[in-house]
């Protein structure tokens, strides 16, 4: 099956990556989703028209780049080293969506099993497909109510059922997908966009994950699915959808709404979005409402370990008392506003949070970090207090990792370097374009991977190769994720200059 796979993907790449044709795209999903059962944990589905908007879009995006040439110069090596030929035995079959999916969700989510699966492609000429099949040399070993058997040289098994191709793990998977097709148990089109709702239809890679059923299925999610949020996932979706100058990929986990509250959310609803510190060269975060983020994993700790929890809370009151503070208000709700935070490909980060009451805050943190060491039973071997006015603490783990944090100005600090520390309180933010929801992220793409290509690839020359190969025509990539009772939603987004 991986054989028979990798040339289908084969041919998929070549068309790609810049080789003509006149074969009108779409097709028969519907067919091809039938051989997989109505209740499929997982199905995917992608477009293989090489002269569609998706396939095109990916062409001129490739064409960018200057090695475009070199890489279908080797993808047709790829293709003569099986004996084909692109126009002639691969452009032929292709065109309509192959689908992909699993039969079962214990095998899908089993450590110890392969998933099973069944993959199906409507061929556009069933000729074609055949004599494909031929190149491949497999074994033709028989017949199932009219649909020719083959089995392939790894012990998989592929077939030919009218004009469609399969391709599975065994012999009986397969004859079950041909009877379950002509029967009433069957994966629909109906259902797949039910899962994908509000996601791009005309994406070239679409799939979905029935998250409720594997999450009842594996036993050892038992614990997780205590907690309120969790019970409540349903499907989720996924999608990659090219255009000439981006690449898109959106995804919608949903839920039932029914029982869920706001306090439920694992982070901030609504679609206001926070800020991103913006630094050359770096990755920006932003986040809403840090304080949600506490009180869900304080909510799904009662759920998963009450007895665990409370001794946490008894000793949280405790060290309350010994602090004369209330972790409530002296700490979570001065985190009410936006986090940013900026991170370089050399490992060094900065963070800072917006206060609600800096010099109240201030004195709470000396409370705090006094007492650090003890709170964390040895991990933390010192905190030195700040050396002048405005000066941050200085935390020192056992392991010898050095944090710096304390309050600057208006805001909370945090860095694993004094100067990113003073970089972060003084760096300027901007909205992300496009963002909806409490986390956002955005990067200048050819300067991070330029960075990335230096810092990973500097002694063989690979950085100033890569500015000029690879980097080149990388623009800005964005992202943000919302969240509400329904679903989480959320898009990351690669530009191209």
């Amino acid at each position: 099956m991986r054989h028979l796979l990798a040339i289908f993907a084969l041919g998929l790449a070549f068309g790609i990556a810049g080789c003509g044709g006149g074969s009108e795209g779409g097709g028969p999903l519907e067919n091809a989703l039938g051989y997989l059962p109505a209740d499929s944990p997982f199905a995917a589905t992608l477009a293989t028209d090489v002269d569609g908007k998706q396939v095109k879009a990916i062409e001129k995006i490739l064409g960018r780049f200057p090695f475009a040439g070199q890489v279908r110069g080797q993808l047709n090596e790829a293709l003569e080293q099986q004996d084909l030929d692109f126009e002639k035995d691969l452009k032929p079959a292709l065109g309509n969506e192959f689908v992909v999916g699993a039969l079962d969700a214990k095998s899908f989510t089993a450590d110890d099993s392969e998933a099973r699966v069944i993959g199906a492609i409507q061929a556009k000429d069933k000729g074609a497909l055949e004599k494909l099949l031929e190149k491949a040399k497999v074994k033709e070993i028989g017949e199932k109510d009219g649909a020719k058997l083959y089995s392939t040289s790894d012990g998989d098994a592929a077939a030919i059922d009218d004009d469609v191709f399969l391709v599975g793990n065994n012999r009986q998977d397969l004859e079950a997908a041909i009877d379950r097709h002509e029967g009433d148990d069957q994966m629909t089109e109906d259902r797949l966009n039910e899962a994908l709702e509000g996601l791009p239809e005309d994406a070239l890679v679409r799939t979905f994950v029935d998250v409720k059923q594997l999450l009842d299925t594996d036993p050892d999610t038992a614990d997780a699915r205590k907690v309120e949020y969790v019970s409540a996932m349903r499907d989720f979706g996924l999608t990659a959808s090219f255009a000439e100058d981006e690449v898109d990929v959106d995804f919608r986990l949903g839920t039932e709404a029914e029982g869920l509250e706001d306090a439920d959310l694992p982070f901030a609803p609504g679609e206001q979005s926070p800020p991103v510190i913006e630094a050359d060269g770096e990755v920006g975060f932003g986040l809403r409402d840090p304080a949600q983020i506490f009180r869900f994993g304080e909510t799904t700790g009662q759920a998963i370990d009450p007895a665990a929890f409370g001794q946490y809370e008894a000793g949280k009151r405790q060290l309350e008392r010994q602090l004369d503070l209330s972790f409530e208000d002296d700490v979570l709700a001065q985190l009410a506003g936006d986090v940013s935070a900026t991170t370089s490909i050399d490992g060094k980060f900065g963070v800072r949070s917006a206060l609600t009451d800096a010099p109240a805050f201030e004195r709470t943190l000396a409370k705090i970090a006094r007492a650090l060491p003890a709170i964390s039973g040895g991990a933390i071997g010192r905190v030195l207090p700040p050396k002048g006015a405005g000066g941050l603490y200085s935390l020192v783990t056992q392991d010898g990792v050095t944090l710096f944090f304390g309050v600057i100005g208006e805001s909370f600090v945090l860095a694993n370097d004094q100067a990113k520390a003073q970089e972060a309180s003084d760096a300027p933010t901007a909205a992300v374009e496009g963002a909806k929801g409490a986390i956002t992220m955005r990067a200048d793409a050819e300067r991070v991977a330029t960075s990335a290509l230096q810092a990973f690839g500097g002694e063989s020359g690979l950085g100033a190769i890569g500015g000029a190969l690879f980097t080149g025509p990388l623009g800005e990539i964005t992202g943000s994720m919302a969240i509400d009772t329904d679903a989480v939603t959320g898009n990351v987004r690669l530009t191209f200059d």
